[in-house]
C-alpha cells in the first residue's frame, strides 16, 4: 500500500465544530432498532433506582428503633395522626402534653382554634403517645376529646371534640406494615430491627438484580447498533466516489471504523447505563429527602448549579481533546501501516532507526493528547469530591444545630444526612458521563461525515440496462481534473474505439491513461465532456450494469486474503445467476487459471485451489499475484478489457505465454492496454499516444515511430527497442 495514501494529515483531518444538539440527537437515535431491548433495560434501571432509594431510606425506621425512644411506632402514630387533624407534632415526652409545630391552614385543628403555640393532652392524663394512638387510629367520623394545653401551662385550659380527617390509603398502609413488627419490650425492638435489615437486604439484592439485567440488556441493544452501524459505514464508504478518498487519509477512515466507533459505543452505554441509572437514583434519593424535610433538602439543592457548572466547562475540553486524539490514532495507524507492509523496503535500506523515530514522534504527538485528557478525568473526581465534601461539611454542621434546638429529630438527623450524602455520589458519577457523551458526540460527528457524504452518482432507476457493446465507446472532448489539483488530468480528449479493437495507450508518467480508463468505468465523473457508449452518455445508464462490461487488471495487483478460487470468482454472479451448477464454475476457475498460466502455481500450494494465501496475497510472488488478477479478468469474461500495466510483475517467459492466451481471448472483445513493452504494445491494432493529458498522436507503431517524436524517445527510452513492423 503506498504510504502516502496512508498518512493522516492535519489537512484531510475533519473540520473543528461546536457542539451541536443535532449531533448529540443522532448518537441515542443509532439505537432506535433496537428500542425494545432498549426500553426493557431502562424499565429494570428504573425498577433498581426505586429500590436502591428504598434501601437507603430503610435506615430511617433502623435509627428510629434503635436511637429514639419514640420508636418507630410512636413515630408513625405521631406522623398519622398530623396528617388527620392538619399538624406537626413534636415528639411525645413522657409525662408533658403533645407539642404543636405547625398549624396547616384550613385543617382540623385550625377550625378548632387550636394554635402553634398550644399543645394537647388526654384529658383522662394519659400519656402524649396513647393520645397520638388514638388519634391516628380513630374510625372515620369518630370524634375525640383532647384537651388543649396553653404555652407554660401543665394541665389543659379547654376540652375540644375534633373529628379527624380520613387518612390517605398511603397513611393506612403505613399503619398496617408498622402493626406486623412488634416493638413494646426490649427484646421485641431487637427482633423488629432484625425483621428491617431483613427487608433491607432483599431489597438491595433485588435493586442488583434489576440492575445486572438492565445493564446487560441495554449493552446488548447497543453492541447490536454498533454493528448495524459498522455496516452502514461499511456501505458507505463501499459506494463513496473515488473523488472522496483522493482527499481522504486511508488511515483516518480505518480509525473511523475501529476507534470512533468504540467511542460511541462507550459513549452511548454510559448514555443509556449511568445517564439514566445515576439521574434516577438522584431523583428518587432527592424525593426521599423532601419527604424528610423538604425545607433542609432544597437548601441543600443550592450546591448542583457549582456542580452543573463543571460538568459542562470540563465536557467541552474533553470533547475538543478527544477529536484530536481520534485523529492521532489515524496518524498513528497510518505510520505503523506504512511501516509494516513496505518492511521489505525498510529492512534493505537499513532504515529500522529511521522508521522508529518517526513512528516515536506521531507516538508522542497521541501521548500529548491522551495525557490531556487524563488530566480532565484525574480533576473531574476530586473536584467533585472537595465540592461535595464542603457542602456535606456545612449542612451536618447545620443540620446538627437544627438537632441542638430540638428543630430536628435524631434518626431524621441521621437519615437525612446519609440520604444526601449518597445523592453526591450519583452527581460525581454524573461528571464521568458527561465527559463520555462528548467523546462520543466527537466521534459520531467523524462518523457522521462519512454518512453524510453523497455516494457514487447513480442513475434513476429508469436508467438504460447496458448490454455488450455492439459499435463502439467515444470520448467527446473530455476534460477532468482531480479533486484539489491544480492542473487538470485530461483536456478535451476526443477518441473513438470501436468494438473489437484492441487499443495501446502509451504516453509518459502522469500523462493521463490510468485517468482514461478511470473514467470509462466511472469511479470518477469528468469535469466537462461526455463518454458514450454505443452513443448513449454513461452517465445515464445504470452504473452495475457499465461496470459489468467490464474486466480489468491494475498495475498493482490485488490479492484479497481468501483462497486462489474466490479471488478468481471475486465479483461475478453465482452459479445460480448465471444457469450454472457448482461442477461448471469450478471447470471455469481452473479454465480461467490455464489460460493466464496461474494453473501451473496453484497446483503446486499446498491447498491448492482451496488454499488461504493470506493478507494481500502474501504468500505469492508478485508474478504469481499478477497472474491470479489476470485470471479474475479472464473468468469475469466481460466484452472490454482493460490492462493497466498488466504484465509488469511477470518475467519474459511468462508474458510471453500471457500474450499469446491474451491474443486469443481478446479476439471478438474490445481492449484497452497501458503498457510500457513493446511487445505488448505490437500486440495492439491501434496505439494512442497521450502527454500532459492530451491525445496528441494515434496510429500504427511504425507509423507513430516515423512521425511523432515523443512516441520515438518513449521507445528509445523505455521501450528499449528498435523500430519494426507492427505484428498485428
Amino acid at each position: 500500500m503506498n504510504p502516502l495514501i496512508l498518512s493522516a494529515s492535519d489537512e484531510h483531518r475533519a473540520p473543528r465544530v461546536p457542539f451541536r444538539l443535532r449531533d448529540f440527537r443522532r448518537v441515542p437515535a443509532l439505537v432506535w432498532a433496537y428500542r425494545g431491548r432498549l426500553a426493557l433495560g431502562l424499565l429494570f434501571t428504573v425498577a433498581f433506582a426505586s429500590l436502591h432509594t428504598a434501601s437507603i431510606s430503610g435506615a430511617f425506621p433502623v435509627f428510629k428503633i434503635l436511637l429514639e425512644a419514640e420508636g418507630l411506632r410512636g413515630w408513625v402514630d405521631r406522623t398519622v395522626a398530623g396528617e388527620r387533624l392538619g399538624v406537626e407534632f413534636a415528639p411525645a415526652t413522657e409525662g408533658e402534653p403533645v407539642r404543636i409545630v405547625r398549624v396547616q391552614p384550613g385543617g382540623v385543628a385550625d377550625r378548632a382554634g387550636i394554635r402553634t403555640v398550644d399543645g394537647l393532652a388526654h384529658p383522662r392524663a394519659q400519656s402524649g403517645a396513647e393520645l397520638l394512638r388514638n388519634i391516628a387510629s380513630a374510625k372515620s367520623a369518630e370524634r375525640i376529646s383532647v384537651g388543649i394545653v396553653a404555652p407554660n401551662a401543665e394541665a389543659p385550659s379547654t376540652t375540644v371534640e375534633l373529628a379527624p380527617a380520613d387518612p390517605e390509603w398511603h397513611l393506612r398502609l403505613l399503619r398496617w406494615a408498622v402493626s406486623l413488627i412488634p416493638v413494646d419490650t426490649q427484646e421485641q425492638k431487637l427482633r423488629a430491627l432484625a425483621y428491617v435489615l431483613v427487608v433491607l437486604v432483599i431489597t438491595t439484592v433485588s435493586s442488583n438484580v434489576f440492575r445486572y439485567f438492565g445493564e446487560v440488556w441495554i449493552a446488548e441493544a447497543i453492541l447490536r447498533a454498533m454493528m448495524d452501524l459498522r455496516d452502514r459505514l461499511y456501505e458507505r464508504t463501499l459506494r463513496l466516489p473515488m473523488s472522496f478518498f483522493s482527499g481522504q487519509a486511508t488511515a483516518d477512515i480505518v480509525t473511523r471504523f475501529v476507534q470512533d466507533i468504540q467511542e460511541i459505543q462507550r459513549g452511548l452505554i454510559t448514555l443509556f447505563g449511568k445517564f439514566i441509572r445515576e439521574p434516577l437514583r438522584a431523583a428518587f434519593l432527592l424525593g426521599a429527602a423532601l419527604l424528610l424535610d423538604w425545607r433542609l433538602t432544597l437548601v441543600a439543592a443550592l450546591c448542583a448549579p457549582a456542580a452543573v457548572a463543571i460538568f459542562w466547562w470540563i465536557g467541552r475540553r474533553v470533547k475538543t481533546a478527544n477529536r484530536k486524539l481520534l485523529q492521532a490514532y489515524g496518524t498513528m495507524i497510518g505510520t505503523l501501516t506504512a511501516s509494516l507492509q513496505n518492511l521489505r523496503v525498510v529492512k534493505a535500506y537499513t532504515a529500522e532507526d529511521q522508521e522508529r523515530a518517526r513512528l516515536d514522534v506521531v507516538d508522542r504527538g497521541m501521548f500529548r493528547q491522551q495525557l490531556n485528557l487524563a488530566r480532565l478525568d484525574a480533576f473531574v473526581s476530586p473536584m467533585m469530591e472537595t465540592v461535595a465534601v464542603v457542602a456535606g461539611s456545612f449542612l451536618t454542621v447545620w443540620l446538627l444545630s437544627r438537632v441542638l434546638h430540638h428543630e430536628l429529630s435524631i434518626s431524621k438527623f441521621a437519615t437525612l444526612g446519609i440520604t444526601l450524602s449518597v445523592l453526591f455520589d450519583p452527581l460525581r458519577k454524573l461528571s464521568d458521563v458527561w465527559v463520555r457523551i462528548q467523546r462520543a458526540v466527537a466521534a459520531a460527528e467523524r462518523i457522521f461525515q462519512i454518512l453524510d457524504q453523497p455516494v457514487e452518482s447513480e442513475s434513476p432507476s429508469e436508467g438504460v440496462e447496458l448490454g455488450p457493446l455492439r459499435d463502439r465507446i467515444e470520448y467527446d472532448r473530455v476534460s477532468f481534473t482531480y479533486p484539489g489539483a491544480g492542473v487538470p488530468a485530461l483536456r478535451e480528449v476526443c477518441l473513438t474505439i470501436r468494438q473489437g479493437e484492441t487499443v495501446a495507450i502509451v504516453g509518459p508518467n502522469g500523462s493521463g491513461k490510468t485517468t482514461l480508463v478511470s473514467l470509462l468505468l466511472r469511479l470518477f465523473e469528468p469535469t466537462s465532456g461526455e463518454i458514450h457508449y454505443d452513443g448513449l452518455d454513461i452517465r445515464r445508464a445504470r452504473l452495475p450494469s457499465l461496470r459489468r462490461q467490464i474486466g480489468i487488471v491494475t498495475q498493482e495487483a490485488i490479492v484479497f486474503a481468501c483462497t486462489p478460487s474466490d479471488n478468481i470468482t471475486y465479483g461475478a454472479l453465482s452459479p445460480l445467476e448465471k444457469g450454472e451448477g457448482a461442477g461448471d464454475q469450478n471447470g471455469r476457475v481452473v479454465e480461467a487459471a490455464r489460460h493466464a498460466f496461474a494453473d501451473e502455481f496453484i497446483r503446486n500450494i499446498p491447498g491448492g485451489y482451496a488454499a488461504n494465501l493470506g493478507e494481500q496475497g502474501s504468500t505469492l510472488s508478485g508474478g504469481q499475484r499478477q497472474r491470479l488478477a489476470i485470471a479474475r479478468a479472464v473468468y469475469r469474461d466481460a466484452p472490454i478489457l482493460i490492462f493497466d500495466e498488466a504484465t509488469s510483475q511477470i518475467d519474459t517467459e511468462s508474458e510471453q505465454k500471457i500474450q499469446a492466451a491474451l491474443r486469443e481471448f481478446a479476439k471478438g472483445r474490445t481492449t484497452l492496454i497501458i503498457a510500457h513493452r513493446l511487445s505488448t504494445i505490437q500486440f495492439a491494432g491501434r496505439i494512442v499516444v497521450m502527454d500532459t493529458g492530451r491525445v496528441i498522436d494515434q496510429g500504427t507503431h511504425t507509423d507513430l515511430f516515423t512521425r511523432c517524436p515523443l512516441y520515438r524517445t518513449l521507445c528509445e527510452t523505455q521501450f528499449m527497442t528498435e523500430p519494426r513492423e507492427q505484428n498485428s
